[in-house]
């Protein structure tokens, strides 16, 4: 099952046994399949951009499902599972770490990766015994503090990691973002890859094409164009006063005049959080008018 979930497009695949984890389960395997991902440029001016990692999470998602329906034809009993707290197991796996950011990295992939969860009744063929480790590790930070350097928010301390202050925390939240965090999101529709660009444990990989979206299509067509990212985000993130309410501060922060009738037409949208970014956007934009 191992080969054949590399051969899917899987990176890397952790076998381990449920029972050495601490899982209550009858399953006797655990697969924990790594797809990986290349940093992105960011696109052209006008574009609301999606962070790589969720088109490589619905892919890797995707895969998963179709391993599944692979193995039941072959007899197995494989379930995917997207519950399953992962940190405590990575926190025991030899190669595997975590940094001040609270991303975990891989030895030779570092944190830009996504973890689909199999169980499967039957044993596998091998298991990474040689992985586990008793004693949790420690963060590999050490004395590298660039990521709160960089941390446009502060969200990235030495006490801890401050989640009400991380961007990606808000992003398609459905509530009103808190007006200081607006800025810094930039043109990002979702995600943020401000502490993963600076951190040393990061490989320098070469840059994909960036994912993205025009902001006039999703402020004009919210719902139509929403639907059409649900491949790149997934249905749960795909909600189109979410979307539009995080397209609308892209708006904002983009000084393009052109799109301000379609911002001022949204100030008296039905959507509460809508109607906030839009009169905020407006605002950011006839500031960009003046200066």
């Amino acid at each position: 099952m191992k080969e054949y979930l590399l051969r899917q497009g899987f990176s890397r695949v952790v076998t381990l046994r449920p029972a050495d984890c601490g899982i209550e389960t009858q399953e006797q395997t655990l697969y924990l399949c790594l797809w990986s991902y290349l940093p992105a440029e960011l696109p052209e001016p006008g574009t609301a951009a999606i962070h790589p990692y969720y088109p490589a999470s619905q892919k890797a998602y995707q895969t998963a499902r179709q391993a599944v329906a692979e193995g039941t034809a072959r007899g197995l009993h494989l379930r995917q599972d997207t519950a399953l707290r992962l940190k405590p197991i990575f926190a025991h796996l030899h190669g595997f770490s975590q940094g001040y950011n609270t991303l975990s990295y891989v030895a030779g992939i570092g944190s830009r990766f996504h973890v689909q969860v199999l169980f499967m009744q039957e044993e596998a063929e091998a298991y990474d015994e040689l992985l586990w480790e008793q004693a949790p590790h420690v963060l590999h930070c050490g004395t590298c503090r660039r990521c709160m350097e960089v941390c446009p928010t502060g969200a990235i301390t030495e006490e801890g990691f401050v989640r009400a202050r991380c961007l990606r925390n808000w992003m398609m939240s459905g509530k009103p973002i808190p007006e200081d965090l607006r800025a810094p999101m930039k043109n990002m529709l979702v995600g943020c890859d401000i502490c993963q660009r600076c951190c040393p444990h990061n490989a320098k990989l070469p840059e994909q094409s960036g994912e993205g979206v025009s902001i006039a299509e999703l402020l004009i067509h919210p719902k139509e164009t929403t639907a059409q990212l649900i491949p790149y985000i997934g249905a749960y993130l795909a909600l189109p006063n979410r979307v539009l309410g995080q397209a609308l501060l892209c708006a904002g922060n983009s000084g393009d005049a052109s799109l301000l009738p379609l911002v001022e037409a949204l100030t008296v949208h039905p959507s509460p959080l809508v109607q906030e970014h839009a009169r905020w956007a407006k605002k950011q934009m006839e500031k960009h008018e003046t200066e």
